[in-house]
């Protein structure tokens, strides 16, 4: 027993650091570091439990008569989407039937746990997602309230014929989100302990079995505690549009250089008349956005500028804008969905930031159903029509 707990603690530190080096990452999507603070939660909880050894299963008894109760405390943190941990307190009162063991039993204990979120790290995460299916593994220890706290056989083992135990965890934790900081959840678990731990040597679960099990079920209420409880997925950069840039500013530093090499003076250059713009004419002007983003970039920024400079010259002027996806990423509803994020921001910004009316603004969007381009990465765009 005492090389199998060493062997399941090995692992429980295993899983716990590998939780850690993938802070934030969830099924290749890279989530901004949140703080130490954030993610924490805390739980209280109760419910019911049933001691399994064979000689209980063997009784003649109700299941009524053989349910106890129990209550736990929790407080654990998510390190990801996908990966957490926690610590739980637990105690409660054992209900015993078998003949030759004592018939109550309270007891107290506490385990720690690593929690798997199947839905995020299968599916993709949602912060507003009401229904969670969370299993957990650890591993814990539980003390028998019955021998006044003094060990029965104080010449034996620690954990062997004693009214303390090692226990193995498992179990699934249904969780539903209220809100942002609130949620109910289903506990169901198992444990297993030394086999002794009832007063009874060798009743375990079946014949070759050594160990003994409890059937714990809880219900409760979590509440976080503060700080931040969901993750930001990072906005990476689109290699595509830096090299576009890195290349207009070659091709400009190439122009300047031609410029510098030119005599000062050119007096046989005929003189060059000023181009006067009309304000009437309004150049046509796109905003390009990274790959599953709708947060306009600096660079970009400049097209909304120049639009809404051109409406304010132009007292009559409407404008349309029309945004899209590319057709190489993501599902048409995911981008029909971000495209219209795509539209509303650009026109946010023109109302927010620049002082555009709202009534002079209408918004489109196509998701990945039309490309205006036959670039695929052009086609993450928003595209202004002035009237």
């Amino acid at each position: 027993m005492k090389k199998f707990s060493l062997l399941l603690f090995t692992a429980l530190v295993a899983f716990s650091i590998s939780a850690q080096e993938v802070q934030n990452v969830s099924q290749g999507t890279v989530y901004l570091k949140n703080k130490g603070s954030d993610n924490w939660y805390i739980g209280l909880g109760g419910g019911t439990n049933l001691y399994m050894t064979q000689g209980e299963n063997d009784a003649d008894a109700s299941l009524g008569d053989r349910l106890g109760w129990m209550g736990q405390l929790e407080i654990g943190r998510w390190n990801s989407p996908n990966w957490g941990a926690r610590l739980v307190i637990d105690g409660g009162h054992i209900k015993h039937v078998a003949p030759g063991t004592t018939p109550e039993k309270n007891w107290l204990g506490g385990h720690v746990d690593i929690m798997y979120n199947i839905i995020n790290a299968w599916g993709t995460y949602n912060p507003d997602r009401v229904y969670s299916l969370i299993p957990y593994l650890g591993i814990g220890y539980m003390y028998g309230l019955n021998n006044d706290w003094e060990r029965p056989n104080p010449d034996n083992g620690l954990f062997e014929s004693q009214n303390q135990t090692l226990t193995y965890n498992v179990g699934l934790i249904n969780n539903f989100q209220l809100s942002n900081s609130v949620a109910l959840f289903l506990e169901l678990g198992l444990r297993l302990t030394d086999s002794a731990f009832d007063g009874v040597r060798g009743s375990g679960m079946g014949e070759h079995i050594s160990y003994d099990g409890l059937v714990t079920g809880t219900a409760g209420i979590k509440f976080g505690l503060g700080g931040k409880q969901d993750f930001t997925p990072a906005e990476l950069m689109d290699y595509n549009l830096i090299n576009d840039l890195n290349s207009q500013i070659n091709r400009l530093r190439a122009e300047n250089e031609q410029l510098r090499q030119r005599p000062e003076s050119c007096p046989d250059c005929p003189e060059v008349q000023p181009t006067t713009v009309s304000e009437a004419v309004y150049v046509p002007n796109v905003v390009f956005f990274r790959i599953n983003s709708s947060t306009i970039d600096r660079g970009q920024q400049v097209s909304v500028y120049n639009t809404a400079e051109y409406m304010k010259a132009n007292d009559s002027a409407k404008v349309n804008i029309v945004a899209y996806a590319d057709r190489q990423t993501g599902t048409p509803e995911y981008n029909f969905a971000l495209s219209e994020r795509r539209a509303r921001a650009v026109a946010d910004a023109l109302i927010n930031d620049h002082g555009i009316s709202s009534d002079r603004i209408s918004i489109d969007w196509k998701g990945d159903t039309e490309q205006p381009y036959a670039e695929n990465d052009w086609n993450r765009v928003a595209i202004f029509f002035v009237d």
